[in-house]
């Protein structure tokens, strides 16, 4: 049986390579393409196709949080999630509540994911159980707790979340800072604090968060503001006017340092 597709990348040669191969399959129509993950929503929301093909790192929002918002449409789309780290597909989808393909793509993996779709697509009853299996699945706090990260041009690492220090904004990306390393996550700072910020992470500054548990001291400084004295670290961190109340209910200060 026909579906309908949108491919969701920002990068546009996977994005287009995707698209030949699915092309390549009569039972699949593709209708339309989106760089981002704002334009994947806006595009679905006036198209509503069957499937729905995305990235899982995009610049703008993940695309875990992009599903979390297709899947509140009425008749939501079944999403299949495109990445190009094994390790991380392999821990959060082993429950088997979802499908995803790796990059760079290949024609025989992607040939069993069209097979699993049409064999949805002539069930009406699996495939709502397929979407709703979905749903539930990310309602649930991710089980693989490591970041994709460089230290070297090419390759890619991963960091345990406990590991990290604190973050911060750099050309267009993020770098990392552990105890013994420093290293780049190519994304932005608001993504980083959507995947940390129920790990015990905070955002305190435009430009930082910080791993709340790696705080070694706070430092009161001129005209009602702070630094941060982060452990292991020779390095002061600044803490937004804004976030200053907050960052002491969550540290438990009741005095006025």
């Amino acid at each position: 049986m026909m579906f309908s597709a949108i491919v969701a990348d920002d990068e546009p040669y996977a994005r287009e390579e995707l698209i030949y191969i699915l092309s390549q399959f009569s039972s699949c129509k593709v209708l339309a393409q989106a760089g981002s993950a704002s334009d994947c929503i806006s595009v679905y929301s006036k198209m509503k196709s069957d499937v729905v093909f995305l990235d899982i790192e995009m610049p703008d929002m993940s695309g875990i949080e992009t599903a979390k918002i297709l899947l509140k449409f009425n008749d939501p789309p079944l999403i299949i999630f495109a990445t190009a780290y094994d390790d991380y597909a392999v821990e959060a989808f082993e429950l088997g509540a979802l499908d995803y393909i790796l990059k760079p793509f290949e024609e025989k993996r992607i040939t069993k994911t069209i097979m699993r779709i049409e064999s949805l697509k002539n069930n009406k009853t699996e495939w709502t159980q397929a979407v709703n299996k979905l749903s539930q699945f990310l309602e649930r706090k991710r089980v693989f707790k490591k970041l994709p990260v460089q230290q070297n041009e090419g390759v890619i690492s991963f960091i345990p979340y406990n590991e990290i220090l604190y973050c911060e904004a750099f050309e267009g990306g993020v770098k990392v800072f552990s105890l013994k390393n420093e290293y780049y996550f190519d994304g932005t700072l608001s993504e980083l604090e959507a995947r940390l910020k129920e790990e015990g992470f905070m955002r305190v500054h435009k430009s930082y968060i910080v791993n709340l548990k790696r705080i070694e001291a706070v430092l009161p400084w001129f005209k009602g503001t702070y630094w941060l004295i982060i452990e292991g670290k020779h390095c002061q961190i600044p803490v937004s006017k804004a976030m200053i109340k907050e960052l002491k209910d969550i540290l438990g200060l009741k005095f006025n340092c």
